[in-house]
């Protein structure tokens, strides 16, 4: 194939990757900083407390002298370590934020963005029907599902009058039958920043008629489509009916990242492949303290879809990459992902084994870390449209941006 020239502000080069390395390696052992820290304050208790020791100079001496006492090199040895992943650590993670790589992975996998979002994928993250409104600073990292603040608005959504009859007939002609349950949409496009990391998401309620009325007119005009996805990236505020959706990649233990068919029963996208699993926003899960709303929201979505309780991971494996939105019906979605406590044979058994609340899903199988590139390249079944950007902040979470990218790069131009 022939080979695209990028210009030096789009290239993700050796170096980066490089570098990308060192922070983490730093980052997935800086728990040696803290132990580093811990030998050095235990040895200067023992020093100072030595009625010998009267002067700062002998109690530096007694500390990191050699060649009185050749153990003191572990002290040197502990000095280190807290400069090399402590400094190392920091440095690299503010040299990778200026590096500014989502601006650059957007730009050099821009062909693999659906031609109806190509226009406003400048600066964004975007793969398929996918386009990123927020991702987290630390592309590499996520937000801790701790970080996830959800404020939520009791006022009810209202159709404009300008849509009552048009509304009014879809709910007669197509709706009629269904549950017409409360759903949440989002108001406020998200914003965070490097230095104030938690993500603030407001819901307001509106009905679920609402949401299936504007999807439906968002799928047959592009147009419109085009202008409110316009007026979201320019307007911090959110004015139509949407339902917010969780879209969660499922990893186990052992490495690999469970794929599911949706049910041919499904309203959206029957038979199609996704990975792993999604959930709308519940006002069941907005109960007890507003910090724990998201953590809530996780914990069903395991329960109800593969009966995995909240002993089967552990929060602190939970990580949300970025808000997106489905370019298709103007929807907005959270890209996570969760790490189980379970390898994959036993996720296996439990589904195939378990009765599930939701059966959302008829047919699942594995995947590992390493075949995410080719499945976003090359994929080998037909895809939910967000499955895309979900497997490619995934990457994002194992590979770092000059990770995934430096295999992208190499399939490309094989």
């Amino acid at each position: 194939m022939e080979e695209k020239i990028y210009s030096e502000n789009e290239i993700i080069n050796t170096k980066d990757w490089v570098i990308d390395r060192a922070r983490n390696f730093c980052e997935r052992h800086s728990k040696w900083s803290g132990i580093a820290g811990a030998f050095l304050v235990g040895s200067f208790v023992n020093v100072w407390t030595d009625p010998n020791v009267q002067t700062w100079s002998v109690l530096s001496n007694r500390l990191f002298d050699i060649q009185t006492r050749p153990l003191n090199v572990l002290s040197w040895f502990a000095v280190f370590i807290m400069l090399f992943l402590s400094a190392g650590r920091y440095s690299l993670q503010w040299y990778s934020r200026k590096r500014s790589y989502n601006i650059r992975l957007a730009e050099l996998h821009r062909d693999k963005v659906d031609s109806s979002l190509q226009p406003f994928q400048r600066g964004r993250i975007a793969w398929g029907l996918g386009l990123t409104l927020q991702s987290c600073p630390d592309l590499h990292a996520g937000w801790l599902i701790e970080s996830v603040r959800i404020q939520h608005d009791t006022t009810q959504y209202v159709v404009p009058k300008e849509w009552e009859d048009s509304y009014k007939e879809y709910v007669d002609a197509v709706f009629r039958g269904k549950d017409d349950r409360t759903r949440l949409m989002i108001v406020e496009n998200p914003i965070a920043f490097s230095d104030a990391p938690t993500l603030q998401l407001r819901v307001q309620e509106t009905k679920y008629s609402h949401v299936q009325f504007f999807h439906r007119w968002m799928k047959q005009d592009l147009n419109q489509r085009t202008l409110y996805i316009d007026q979201i990236l320019k307007s911090q505020q959110i004015n139509f009916p949407n339902s917010l959706c969780l879209h969660l990649v499922v990893v186990t233990n052992d490495g690999y990242l469970l794929l599911t068919q949706i049910s041919n029963k499904s309203d959206y996208y029957p038979n199609q492949w996704a990975c792993s699993i999604a959930e709308q926003l519940d006002l069941k899960d907005l109960t007890g303290p507003d910090e724990k709303f998201a953590l809530n929201w996780v914990e069903r979505t395991l329960w109800e879809e593969l009966v995995i309780s909240n002993v089967g991971f552990n929060p602190k494996n939970v990580r949300v990459m970025a808000v997106f939105l489905e370019g298709d019906i103007a929807n907005f979605a959270l890209a996570a992902l969760v790490l189980l406590n379970l390898d994959h044979s036993e996720l296996n058994a439990i589904i195939d084994k378990h009765p599930r609340t939701d059966y959302e899903f008829q047919d699942w199988e594995f995947i590992s870390w390493d075949e995410i590139p080719n499945e976003l390249l090359k994929p080998t079944r037909i895809y939910h449209p967000t499955t895309g950007i979900r497997m490619f902040y995934a990457g994002l979470f194992k590979f770092g941006a000059p990770g995934l990218n430096r295999q992208l790069m190499k399939l490309r131009k094989k």
